[in-house]
């Protein structure tokens, strides 16, 4: 009997060293795994699920070790020549946004304008470490900036590390990807008639009336428009909201030379208009509201101006504050109280 019980604890004892060490071994070959270059740790689509699993394997003592090495690790993505070129030719004065991410987060912004250019489907991060918040910033960055990527959604997925750095996005693209090339040649066919048409006027003022008046007349709001968070909509379609009236504005603005940036915002519901720089100050414009009443009312306006119906909301808060002086109420605005007035956007 005595030399059965030393048995089963002789036995017990064993299997306890080998659950130990198997469970070592298999955090170790996790690490390596990673390191060798497979993929074995899990995505995520949102942070909380991240957190979640990262909790849930916490107790472990070898997780320092994997959580110093997921710290450490970098993607196998580097930035192509082709993106540290382009990163040279983002200058504040029409790239805003941009200019307001860090030095990890341009150079992820660069790679997204050249996944979108060649509708590819995702984009693995090169940089490690970004949290959802910071590659949520490089995303809305350029979505803002550039108007001319037409075929870009408004929205992208996100997927994760388990500690809650982002480790790809996918991007989205509406109808008008599926024949590009196409849709191409009918947006710069649109863009080039406009343009022509502006480059009659000598000022930038001028310039910036011809084209705020000529998307009043070609384009109608419709909230039920094809591709509505287009510059396509309003330029092609000639049917949009807000925020392609903006893009549409931005886009024949940055054409003609002269600083015109897209601002997102509240204006009884989400909302967006542009800020334009003419003779080095700044105004607000907001072509859709003018289109409504066919009027100047929201033209060149200042901050003060529109204190009462526009609020600018997330990065769009780091813009130039509009208080030009030179250009303001110098075309004629019916005496319409601004603040009193209810319009959609």
């Amino acid at each position: 009997m005595k030399l059965l019980k030393k048995l089963l604890s002789s036995i017990v004892i064993l299997f306890l060293v080998l659950t130990v060490f198997f469970s070592t071994l298999a955090v170790g070959l996790f690490v390596y795994g990673e390191v060798s270059g497979q993929q074995l740790i899990p995505e995520f689509h949102t942070v909380q699920d991240a957190k979640r699993w990262l909790k849930s394997v916490g107790e472990s003592t070898n997780i320092p070790l994997l959580s110093s090495y997921l710290s450490s690790i970098k993607t196998s993505d580097t930035p192509s020549a082709d993106v540290t070129e382009q990163l040279q030719t983002y200058d504040s004065e029409f790239y805003p946004y941009f200019q307001m991410l860090n030095a990890d987060q341009k150079i992820v912004y660069a790679q997204l304008v050249e996944a979108v250019e060649g509708c590819q489907d995702s984009l693995t991060m090169s940089v490690y470490g970004l949290d959802y918040e910071a590659a949520e910033d490089v995303w809305e960055a350029v979505f803002y900036d550039h108007p001319e990527l037409f075929w870009l959604e408004e929205s992208a997925s996100f997927h994760y590390y388990p500690n809650g750095g982002v480790t790809s996005i996918d991007l989205h693209y509406n109808e008008l990807a599926d024949n590009l090339e196409y849709h191409k040649s009918l947006f710069d066919e649109a863009v080039n008639g406009l343009l022509g048409q502006a480059q009659q006027y000598s000022s930038s003022y001028d310039k910036e009336i011809y084209l705020h008046n000529a998307l009043v007349e070609l384009c109608e709001y419709d909230l039920h428009a094809s591709c509505s968070q287009s510059a396509y909509s309003a330029l092609v379609n000639h049917s949009s909201v807000c925020a392609g009236y903006a893009k549409a504005y931005q886009l024949l603005m940055m054409r003609c030379g002269i600083p015109c940036y897209y601002a997102s915002g509240w204006s009884g519901e989400n909302h967006a208009w542009n800020i334009t720089q003419i003779d080095d100050e700044f105004y607000n414009v907001d072509v859709t509201w003018d289109d409504g009443t066919h009027t100047f009312i929201f033209f060149n306006r200042t901050d003060a101006d529109l204190a009462g119906t526009h609020q600018r909301m997330d990065l769009s808060l780091q813009l130039p504050a509009c208080q030009g002086e030179l250009h303001h109420n110098t075309e004629p605005i019916p005496p319409i109280d601004i603040n009193a007035l209810s319009s959609g956007s």
